[in-house]
């Protein structure tokens, strides 16, 4: 009888994701620059998410039509020119979503669609009383959703402060 060997079946190893979620905001502008820098010290990948909520426009189809078309442009732009800057950054090009529907269960469903996504970043204004719709969801009530850890980005911080961090 032939010797056998024991061998273990290894696992390939998972590339960790960070996901983003892209708007218009100033507090963007750093967390994008954090979440380089995070993917650049861990080895991962960048997954961009931009969100089109719907509008409520159930009697007038048309306009409802065009609004959609306008706000899906401009997601598209956001999303185009976000990559550019990932890629200037990282070398690296990134997953990228747009998703129609309540920002905050498209997060939810997309963290837990892909196990790869090992954390979630935001951009948290910092200059008002509110650090945004979407940090006040999920570092309230929505952070029991969440199977990954929430990084929020003080969007007051400048890329010298988030060097020193990291």
């Amino acid at each position: 009888m032939p010797a056998t060997q024991n061998k273990k079946a290894i696992a390939p190893e998972k590339t960790p994701v960070f996901l983003l979620v892209v708007d218009v905001t100033e507090e963007f502008s750093v967390a994008v620059e954090y979440a380089c820098a995070i993917v650049a010290k861990h080895s991962g990948r960048l997954a961009l998410l931009n969100v089109i909520e719907r509008s409520a426009f159930d009697h007038w189809l048309n306009v409802e039509n065009k609004i959609k078309k306008e706000m899906r442009a401009q997601a598209e732009s956001l999303i185009w020119d976000a990559s550019r800057r990932v890629v200037e950054l990282t070398g690296k090009i990134p997953m990228i979503a747009i998703e129609e529907g309540e920002r905050s269960d498209i997060i939810i469903d997309m963290i837990n669609q892909n196990s790869n996504i090992a954390m979630l970043i935001l951009g948290g204004e910092s200059s008002a009383s509110n650090p945004g719709p979407l940090v006040s969801y999920f570092s309230g009530k929505g952070l029991s959703k969440l199977r990954v850890p929430l990084m929020i980005v003080p969007g007051h911080l400048h890329v010298s402060d988030l060097e020193a961090i990291l």
